[in-house]
């Protein structure tokens, strides 16, 4: 919340945590000693022409900052850790939507994820009646797919992406001609191509590109071979937390990279930019939560989950991956189609 490209942007914070005896502790002071929030909340809506780091997908939209993690410590700096500091409880998810509910949000971004569903129903009835209750009040719902696959196969939708009325969404990687998460060199430096990352999750590729009525839609998550990718282009880069656990002075598990942006331009001053390279479904989903955010700030009438899920897939793009669902997201033909552009610049052959 301290951030320099988030404080202005945040104009509400709530935390809730359970602790391992069952009790719940509730502030209203979001901290975030792991980064994973923070770099969500900046793909989502990171500040606009401050001359520092990056711009948000959601323009000028704000913040509404929920913490339902408890402190991190290292263990949960490798993925799959049983230790439950690196997990979230149910129930304080539960409050943090129904929180959000109440505060009559536009959107809601749920960068989590766990069993599957059974013919769209939340594997935990609360958090599916949470889920309802804002697909109810009409708030579009945005969640990341999951990160179960493998290369070579495909795991189903994780709760609560795969809830009904949820836009799911997977992530895309890029093939640039070096090894990827997939294993391939596919595609060249002047020759790349999208395809679904070899970690997302997918729905059954069932209805056709540009249709609502696929399991979802992707956008860019990033595909690196390993934490030693010195691929940038396999990445997904954005802001990190400025207050990081630490075990130690010495800890740098949760350490992302805290420097100037532009240390080789004259008259930069702080504040600086901590920022990382992550890849994720965790990335995808607030790319297009904020995509949906700038849409309804100058379209109201799209504040549907239905009527925006069909927006952004009828303007989507093809990869021509079978698991792309309803395809990747475009947020220019979105916009365009929401406001009627009669001769968007992209239709025309300029570049845009």
């Amino acid at each position: 919340s301290t951030h320099p490209e988030l404080h202005s942007k945040i104009a509400y914070q709530k935390c809730f945590v359970t602790n391992l005896s069952g009790t719940q502790s509730k502030s209203n002071f979001s901290s975030d000693p792991f980064g994973h929030g923070t770099d969500v909340s900046g793909i989502a809506a990171a500040d606009l022409g401050n001359g520092l780091g990056f711009a948000g997908a959601g323009g000028n939209a704000v913040i509404y900052g929920y913490r339902v993690f408890p402190t991190p410590d290292d263990n949960c700096a490798n993925d799959g850790s049983s230790d439950p500091q690196c997990r979230a409880d149910d129930a304080d998810i539960v409050s943090a939507i129904n929180d959000a509910v109440t505060q009559h949000v536009n959107v809601i971004n749920l960068s989590l994820g766990g069993d599957t569903c059974a013919s769209g129903v939340d594997p935990d009835p609360l958090e599916g009646d949470a889920i309802a209750n804002a697909i109810a009040a009409n708030i579009v719902v945005v969640a990341a797919a999951g990160n179960s696959s493998s290369p070579g196969s495909i795991a189903g939708v994780q709760a609560p992406a795969c809830d009904t009325g949820v836009i799911a969404v997977g992530a895309t990687g890029l093939a640039d001609g070096q090894p990827n998460g997939d294993g391939n060199s596919g595609g060249s430096a002047t020759s790349p191509f999208e395809y679904l990352a070899s970690y997302s999750s997918a729905g059954s590729p069932g209805a056709s590109l540009n249709s609502a009525a696929a399991w979802g839609i992707v956008a860019p998550g990033g595909d690196p071979t390993s934490a030693e990718d010195a691929d940038n282009f396999h990445w997904i880069e954005n802001l990190w937390t400025s207050t990081p656990y630490q075990s130690s002075p010495s800890d740098e598990n949760f350490v992302g990279e805290c420097t100037d942006d532009y240390p080789n331009e004259t008259g930069t001053t702080p504040p600086v930019d901590c920022r990382t390279e992550i890849a994720g479904t965790s990335m995808s989903s607030p790319h297009v939560a904020g995509a949906a955010a700038l849409i309804l700030s100058v379209k109201p009438s799209y504040q549907s989950p239905a009527a925006m899920k069909q927006l952004l897939c009828q303007t989507a793009d093809d990869i021509g991956d079978p698991h792309e669902g309803c395809g990747r997201l475009n947020i220019y033909r979105a916009m365009a189609q929401a406001l009627a552009d009669p001769s968007p610049r992209e239709l025309l052959g300029s570049d845009v």
